[in-house]
């Protein structure tokens, strides 16, 4: 079955690079690292307890190569066609979710307060928080895209449900 090639608007692909993430991910791969190298090279036990050689191996897999390696690749990717919206959180997500823009009623930028879970404009904004796309669907339920750029996407978003 052939596929209908679909013009893509917008694209805009984030990455998890921030000191946050950072501290959280190396704390325990450099952790891990310290426990093995100390262990296998020097021959010491690794703690009050001794942790056995297939275990600590399995654990220095884990947290002190695969983790930070999954951090280091993974990209969220959003994009904006003439069919659709498409987000994928990549590798971790093989193929796109697509939200269709038939079922796209409204797209607003608000400020959105993860901790508080509350919403208000740029301007009522009383500290600094990151502005976000808010899609309400036909259904009534509501859409959050988070983006560097949210005019530019919110812009796309209007210009692609236009001319569906």
């Amino acid at each position: 079955m052939e596929q209908l090639e679909t013009r893509i608007i917008f694209r805009e692909v984030q990455s998890f690079r921030n000191n946050f993430y950072l501290v959280s991910i190396l704390y325990p791969a450099l952790l891990t690292w310290y426990i093995g190298i100390h262990s296998f090279i020097f021959g010491k036990p690794s703690g009050v307890v001794n942790v056995s050689s297939p275990c600590l191996f399995v654990l220095w897999i884990i947290f002190g190569l695969f983790l930070p390696l999954v951090f280091y690749c993974t990209k969220y990717v959003t994009e904006v066609r003439d069919d659709g919206i498409y987000t994928r959180l990549a590798p971790l997500n093989r193929s796109f979710k697509k939200i269709p823009l038939y079922i796209v009623d409204e797209c607003k930028i608000k400020v959105s307060d993860p901790l508080v879970e509350k919403e208000s404009d740029i301007s009522e904004s009383p500290r600094k928080v990151s502005p976000v796309v808010i899609l309400k669907l036909i259904s009534g339920e509501r859409m959050l895209i988070r983006s560097k750029k949210p005019e530019e996407l919110c812009n796309a978003i209007e210009l692609a449900t236009a001319q569906y």
